[in-house]
């Protein structure tokens, strides 16, 4: 059941995700529509930490099941705009899904709960990165056998089907110890505020951590969001490389027995060789199909490996009732690395293909310098008091 069940959370992750590429690219010549993933980013970067620490106080699967909920009736609305294009539908879509429909800090943070061993939770979230891959580039494939709104359809289908099983078959964590400790403590959105901002904001460790894991996601954004990458230099399937790259990761920590910090400087680095690689590629005259389509596949691997032990070592001195925050925090460094790219692609728009990897190529390095503190400091922590 727990094998079913952890199934379960992995495609809720991967339905929102579908749903939300297949509406971001339906009918891409639609006005207005770029404003959907640039105001959903800023709106949920301020509630995903909130939502998901509201998770730690209530029932996950409450939580879960109302994000989902939230996330279907939003997309409804998307729909009435497109039929009758009424801007004010465009609002009440991205205001919902910004503020309430942040299901992967809870989908985490309900794993989490149910996850006995440090080990497990590192190749779930392997498996996580995974299933949003699939999610994200599912569209991207799809478009050679079938069209935007069949996608679009599919993924409301199955945003039903997810609604119903975890309803069905979700069982919650009871989290009786929070109710005696804080029962005179009145649980808000203002109190979470501000116990988001005295235990994360102010915490000078967590704020390393997370300025490493906004540099990381935007040196990986910057580049995928660029059509100068992939024409004349790498192939279109580019996407399915990066699967097949998280699959392989998936397998690694599945056997993996090093530590997190060993493992994760290991997909560290392995991800600097990539971009290495793929940066004097061409000035070196590497124009190899073979070679570059095994470095994306090592980019995606050594990506996956990284970005699953950087969660474990977030969350491995925080009480189990700071995971939805700690989650949410960094659901907020990926919004803002997502704009953040957006600006960057819109500014240095078509530059010459090496430069492309090597604005990748520095951020990132600025990232493991951000990691590198983060780790010093946290190494001085026992144990995080609530």
């Amino acid at each position: 059941m727990i094998t079913f069940v952890s199934q379960l959370l992995l495609f809720c992750i991967l339905v929102t995700q579908s749903l939300f590429i297949a509406i971001i690219r339906f009918e891409p010549e639609t006005t207005y529509k770029f404003a959907i993933p640039i105001f959903v980013s800023i709106i949920a970067f301020f509630c995903a930490p909130i939502q998901g620490g509201l998770s730690d106080y209530y029932c996950r699967k409450k939580a879960l099941i109302f994000a989902l909920l939230i996330t279907l009736i939003s997309s409804v609305f998307f729909l009435f705009w497109i039929s009758q294009n009424n801007i004010l539908y465009l609002i009440i879509y991205i205001v919902m899904f910004g503020v309430a429909g942040n299901v992967n800090p809870i989908v985490l943070s309900a794993y989490k709960d149910i996850s006995k061993q440090f080990m497990n939770f590192r190749f779930f979230m392997a498996m996580v990165l995974f299933y949003y891959f699939v999610g994200d580039f599912s569209h991207v494939l799809s478009r050679f056998f079938t069209h935007s709104g069949a996608m679009l359809e599919l993924s409301y289908f199955l945003l039903v089907i997810c609604i119903i099983l975890v309803y069905l078959v979700y069982k919650d964590t009871k989290d009786v110890d929070l109710n005696v400790r804080y029962s005179k403590e009145r649980i808000s959105i203002s109190n979470e505020v501000k116990y988001i901002y005295h235990n994360f904001l102010k915490h000078k460790s967590f704020m390393f951590g997370f300025f490493g894991y906004l540099f990381l996601e935007l040196s990986i954004y910057q580049f995928t969001f660029r059509n100068e990458a992939f024409k004349n230099f790498l192939t279109q399937l580019v996407p399915f490389e990066m699967i097949v790259g998280a699959f392989t990761g998936v397998l690694f920590l599945k056997f993996a027995k090093f530590s997190d910090e060993k493992t994760f400087f290991s997909g560290l680095i392995m991800v600097l060789i990539s971009f290495l690689i793929l940066f004097f590629s061409k000035i070196f005259g590497w124009i190899n199909r073979p070679l570059l389509v095994a470095t994306m596949i090592i980019l995606g691997t050594s990506y996956s490996i990284a970005y699953s032990c950087v969660y474990c070592l977030f969350t491995r001195k925080r009480h189990h009732h700071d995971h939805g925050k700690v989650f949410g925090m960094l659901a907020s460094a990926d919004y803002i690395s997502y704009l953040i790219a957006i600006g960057i692609v819109a500014l240095t728009f078509k530059i010459p293909v090496q430069r492309v990897w090597l604005i990748s190529l520095s951020l990132f390095v600025v990232g493991i310098i951000f990691f590198l503190f983060f780790l010093h400091h946290d190494k001085k922590i026992t144990k995080i008091p609530r």
